[in-house]
């Protein structure tokens, strides 16, 4: 998978899950009895559920090599920008013509200009539908504390003897913040 750059506006998803692990696990806390393994495994599943919706994740990809055609990776779903030879193309929805490269959304391949092709700068910047196993995928943090309550919610619905009234609880919790987090990333703009 591509590289990610984070910036004050994005964390990792390995960040989060080791903030949580710190936050809300270990003795006389919410869940006192949590393996690393478990933690992933949620706060991964809770990724996929916010994908479309709320968690825009970003990716970099960085090719040291320019092919005549490059296929899109299974986890796209628009583009951000795309940088070749320094110049930075952030309007991308139609191709810029002939002049560097061209983009056919339906099959999903970036087509280079023959005097482009082996050049090494060509650096996509994509958003992701986050359906992906990789710990480098940067998470929007305006998302981060609802990605926190349904990691809580989906680990303690998954217990034995959790209390029904703290389930119905931590369920509102989660809504309430994904729903807080869908409106602040609505005037986000994630190409600067």
């Amino acid at each position: 998978m591509a590289n990610t750059t984070l910036t004050n506006a994005f964390i990792s998803l390995n960040d989060i899950i080791n903030n949580f692990i710190i936050s809300y696990t270990g003795p006389g806390k919410l869940i006192p009895d949590s393996k690393r393994t478990e933690v992933v495994f949620h706060a991964r599943r809770c990724l996929q559920e916010f994908a479309y919706e709320t968690l825009k994740s970003q990716f970099l990809v960085d090719l040291t090599v320019v092919p005549a055609a490059y296929t899109l990776p299974t986890d796209f779903v628009s583009i951000i920008s795309i940088t070749v030879d320094g110049t930075i193309f952030t309007q991308v929805e139609s191709a810029p013509g002939d002049e560097e490269f061209a983009i056919n959304y339906t099959t999903k391949v970036i087509t280079f200009n023959a005097s482009n092709v082996g050049d090494p700068d060509f650096v996509l910047k994509y958003l992701s539908n986050a359906l992906t196993t990789s710990e480098n995928a940067a998470i929007p943090k305006l998302a981060e504390e609802a990605l926190y309550a349904c990691m809580v919610y989906a680990i303690l619905a998954n217990r034995e003897k959790t209390d029904p009234n703290l389930l119905q609880r931590l369920l509102i919790e989660k809504i309430n913040k994904l729903e807080r987090s869908k409106s602040r990333l609505i005037f986000t703009n994630f190409s600067e």
